[in-house]
């Protein structure tokens, strides 16, 4: 059996690997932050350590040029590399839970090492992400990759759901986080057993000689055939990216937010905290928001297929700010500047905000979760398949640098240590900057689609692994 050889397969596939990927980030970026807020943990702390570990995924395009060129030639292209980079993302979780820190009054101990082996795992995950990324470029025909990329993403959100507030639940009930956690690595282990089982690619040889691939001229061998297959690999990557206008303005829009960020980071899980919600609250709203951010997914890349991929994404972007202005504007009418703390990890509770956080954290999830799946279908149709694992990733990388420089600035914004801004503030900020992509985004023209019988051949292939 090869999932990769129908449209029910590819999408099963492809949901089953974002799935894999949202289980580890939503542990690190919901379980964990929470878990570190509640132990007394500062608010610029947070920032740094989801900096740290967010910054493979940061840097991940340079995995891009290894995905695309360095292959064992018997085996598929790509899965070689999903199949290496899980296992060791079950091996640093693992590693990691067995090292978790803890606040001894002072200081968080042991968080160094915790912090490596989570960065560590972010790293096989975000190399995970490339080889998926290349794989679904030159396997998905346009007419798919607006439904593909919203039941990605999609998937990616249910696995947030189950490795972060999937792991506060059982822990709420068993009163033991490290025990909770073991779920991750778990599931992890389960879809690798499945990538390994039910997905085939041709080899990497048959890729190089059908052109799927960068591959040396034929007659060379050895440090010149690497030379040669590596400088035309470059030069494809520079003339792409760099040496024309539209290559520089998808790293530009890319670079940019898209919409607001803050109710889809990690500090949403500090703030919430802050308005005096108890963890309960929190997980409930987490997995509905999820919930409703998953179908959202579902919704707008098929969507964008049918009215137009820029069209669809310029919409969300600018309905995705309306919430976060709606809570800058009722914390400011509420006289709510700063979380007023009444005892250790436990804050005063606004009642009247309370039911505004809900509307705007499920408001702003559905337009997040549309223009989510729209966007990556965007930035697929700009491509060039041939550098995929670095073109797309790229692309993805900048996205999740918004994220990195997002969560840092957010972070010392509300730090009391240092900006210590009101936290209305923070929410205006981050609106404004959300609509700045939409300068860039009429300016940049999709990719010709490749021809059908391209599209059937990069399907159409015997079951070697």
């Amino acid at each position: 059996m090869n999932l990769l050889k129908t449209k029910m397969g590819r999408l099963a596939a492809f949901g089953g690997l974002y799935f894999s990927e949202g289980l580890p980030q939503g542990f690190a970026n919901i379980a964990l932050v929470l878990e570190f807020k509640r132990r007394g943990m500062d608010d610029a702390a947070i920032g740094v350590f989801a900096g740290i570990v967010s910054l493979p995924w940061v840097w991940k395009f340079l995995i891009g040029p290894l995905v695309d060129n360095l292959h064992i030639p018997r085996f598929g292209a790509r899965k070689q590399w999903i199949v290496l980079t899980q296992t060791g993302m079950v091996i640093s979780l693992l590693a990691s839970l067995f090292n978790m820190p803890y606040f001894d009054g002072e200081s968080m101990v042991g968080l160094n090492l915790f912090t490596a082996l989570i960065f560590i795992h972010n790293a096989c995950s975000a190399s995970q992400d490339v080889a998926i990324d290349s794989l679904a470029c030159n396997t998905l025909p346009e007419s798919e990759r607006g439904t593909a990329n919203g039941l990605m993403f999609g998937f990616a959100e249910l696995g947030r759901i189950v490795g972060g507030y999937g792991v506060i639940a059982i822990s709420d009930k068993i009163d033991n986080f490290s025990t909770a956690s073991g779920i991750v690595p778990i599931g992890l282990a389960i879809i690798l057993f499945g990538v390994i089982t039910l997905i085939r690619e041709k080899s990497a040889a048959q890729a190089m000689k059908d052109g799927d691939l960068p591959s040396p001229p034929e007659g060379t061998s050895g440090l010149t055939a690497i030379q040669a297959q590596l400088g035309d690999y470059l030069f494809t990557t520079f003339k792409t990216m760099l040496a024309s206008n539209q290559g520089r303005l998808g790293l530009l829009i890319a670079i940019l937010p898209a919409g607001g960020v803050l109710l889809g980071s990690v500090v949403n899980t500090t703030m919430a905290p802050i308005i005096g919600m108890t963890n309960g609250e929190i997980s409930k709203l987490g997995l509905i928001s999820s919930v409703i951010w998953f179908f959202s997914c579902l919704i707008g890349g098929p969507l964008s297929d049918k009215v137009g991929r820029k069209k669809a994404v310029g919409f969300f972007v600018v309905c995705s700010i309306l919430p976060g202005l709606l809570i800058a504007w009722k914390m400011n009418q509420a006289g709510f500047e700063h979380a007023i703390k009444i005892g250790e990890g436990k804050w005063a509770r606004q009642e009247s905000l309370i039911p505004i956080w809900w509307i705007g954290m499920i408001s702003f999830q559905i337009f997040n979760g549309m223009m989510f799946g729209a966007r990556a279908a965007f930035f697929m149709d700009i491509v060039n398949p041939k550098i995929a694992g670095t073109h797309f990733t790229a692309f993805m990388a900048m996205n999740n640098a918004v994220t990195t420089y997002s969560v840092l600035w957010i972070g010392y914004a509300l730090s009391e240590k240092f900006l210590h801004w009101p936290v209305w503030q923070i929410f205006l900020a981050d609106s404004l900057l959300g609509i700045l992509s939409l300068a860039i985004l009429p300016f940049i023209i999709p990719r010709k689609s490749d021809p059908e019988d391209k599209l059937e051949a990069l399907t159409d292939y015997p079951d070697t692994r």
